[in-house]
């Protein structure tokens, strides 16, 4: 399940790159010209550059981790054993929802994308403070506050980390995501031309993205059914044996 979960993470990046390339391509072309204006090579360069994703790469992995780690005192408290099939399903319904919003661009995130826009109006002073460090720790700073701009896609798979059994698999996740949006994302920063943002665009890619997801989806569902039947079995021999 959880190898599956990180599948799932990573297509769900990939898949998302069209919309990546649409919100945040203005930002990432902006950083991109910022880093080469400030280097004195084009190695120095892709270097800041690369360093903004492992920021925000590292942001996804944070807000995971925390999101693991409510899940995991959510499954302690609510005796884990018991709610794992729901939860499954819930994993499942999330990659549904992600598939109809690449495949429809329907935005079922869209309410908490509201809230969101709060959040960033906050840290938006922070993010263009930490753009003018020219030291590689303000790259870093810059990447990691980008990871929290308002999208409804990073935030269908911070609600997937509460799923998780603990903040190590909730970070993994996040890190899966991450680097599936890594592709588009990095070569928009590094300014290495628009193959990547274009093949991302074309209806079959986000046809077949779409379609893993999907399969995903049913496939964590059908799962939790046969793991309810196996759960729901082993109380009946428990209480036989009793």
């Amino acid at each position: 399940m959880v190898t599956t979960t990180l599948l799932a993470a990573f297509v769900a990046g990939l898949a998302g790159s069209a919309h990546c390339f649409g919100m945040c391509g203005g930002m990432a072309g902006a950083l991109g010209m910022r880093a080469r204006a400030g280097a004195t090579s084009n190695q120095a360069a892709h270097v800041r550059s690369l360093l903004y994703h492992v920021g925000r790469i590292l942001g996804y992995a944070t807000v995971g981790a925390i999101g693991g780690a409510l899940g995991h005192s959510a499954h302690w408290a609510l005796a884990f054993t018991r709610f794992e099939s729901a939860l499954r399903v819930t994993a499942g319904a999330l990659m549904l929802l992600v598939a109809v919003r690449v495949l429809t661009r329907w935005n079922a995130f869209a309410p908490i994308e509201s809230a969101g826009a709060k959040l960033w109006g906050k840290l938006r002073p922070l993010s263009s403070r930490a753009a003018t460090n020219d030291h590689w720790s303000g790259s870093l700073a810059t990447g990691l506050l980008w990871g929290f701009l308002p999208c409804g896609l990073v935030y269908s798979m911070v609600l997937l980390t509460l799923t998780t059994r603990s903040a190590i698999e909730g970070a993994s996740v996040m890190l899966a995501f991450g680097l599936g949006t890594l592709p588009v994302m990095a070569s928009m920063t590094m300014l290495l031309g628009a193959s990547w943002p274009k093949l991302s665009q074309r209806p079959w890619f986000r046809g077949a993205m779409g379609a893993a997801l999907i399969v995903f989806g049913m496939w964590m569902i059908f799962a939790a059914q046969g793991a309810h039947e196996h759960e729901s079995r082993t109380h009946e021999l428990r209480a036989e044996s009793s």
